[in-house]
């Protein structure tokens, strides 16, 4: 039954962008819905249990980034991650793990988050430049590395 519900979601993403369903394409957005989260693209391959392509997977990415419909960012070894923009309903950030790679989002309180945007104006007027969104990125060692420093 959940597993319907993930499909049945990921038809409806589809469908309400105007976007022609495949099965590489429900898979992927599967297995985002899914996992709920920021995942590299090796980790979409692994979880897609040989079913999705590297190349397919990456036609994938590009076609629904066009549509706005997922968010991708780099590591710090420039390992590419994804995830569904549309799961976002709150703007958030992301924390990155130095050791392991992992990444993880977290949100700031709304008193910074204004700060932030209006420092971003005073940049954009400053640079006459227009600024479509930003990322607050922290870098650090994720609790099981720290508790398991030799893994």
């Amino acid at each position: 039954m959940v597993k319907e519900n993930f499909r049945y979601q990921s038809r409806q993403i589809l469908l309400d962008n105007n976007i022609p369903i495949t099965k590489p394409r429900i898979l992927f957005l599967e297995i985002l819905l899914k996992n709920q989260g920021p995942l590299k693209v090796e980790e979409v391959i692994k979880l897609s249990k040989g079913k999705l392509a590297v190349s397919s997977l990456y036609r994938i990415i590009n076609n629904l980034k066009k549509f706005n419909l997922i968010n991708e960012f780099q590591t710090l070894e420039n390992t590419k991650v994804i995830e569904i923009a549309s799961l976002q309903e709150e703007h958030h950030h992301h924390i990155f793990c130095k050791s392991c790679g992992s990444v993880y989002d977290f949100k700031v309180n709304d008193s910074l988050e204004k700060d932030l945007e209006k420092e971003i104006e005073l940049i954009e007027s400053k640079y006459d430049v227009s600024v479509s969104s930003h990322s607050l990125e922290l870098l650090g060692i994720c609790n099981m590395c720290k508790c398991h420093p030799n893994k």
